[in-house]
């Protein structure tokens, strides 16, 4: 019986690959082109982030956070129980009363849940 020789991966790759193409390969990001950047928020829309959360922590309101961690942006819904000021670290304690901690950094967007809206009145003339 032969032995079957694979190459592995050297049978997909190009047959000529400089150094040049290497560096641009790395430089482009090839690798990372299936996750999410994070989006960058500035400060106003930090402050308003800052904001709800406080307001829903005040209230005891369920909120709901859109999370972005390690280019996987996702949901998570709770009540803020607490937020320690030192490591920016929240304590969410979600509906089957287990407790997830994040990051504020990991925060893109925050809803608070219960937030009342003003009601529009129909006046005529």
């Amino acid at each position: 019986m032969g032995i079957i020789c694979d190459r592995g991966i050297m049978k997909w790759q190009a047959t000529l690959m400089l150094p040049e193409h290497k560096a641009l390969n790395e430089r482009l990001g090839e690798g990372d082109n299936f996750l999410n950047k994070k989006p960058v928020l500035d400060e106003y829309q930090v402050e308003e982030l800052d904001n709800n959360i406080h307001y829903a922590l005040e209230y005891h309101l369920p909120i709901r956070f859109r999370l972005h961690n390690e280019g996987n942006p996702h949901d998570l819904s709770g009540y803020c129980v607490y937020i320690h000021p030192v490591t920016k670290e929240l304590r969410i304690q979600k509906k089957d009363s287990s407790l997830e901690y994040i990051q504020f950094d990991e925060i893109t967007g925050v809803i608070v849940e219960d937030q009342v809206t003003p009601l529009k009145k129909n006046i005529k003339l």
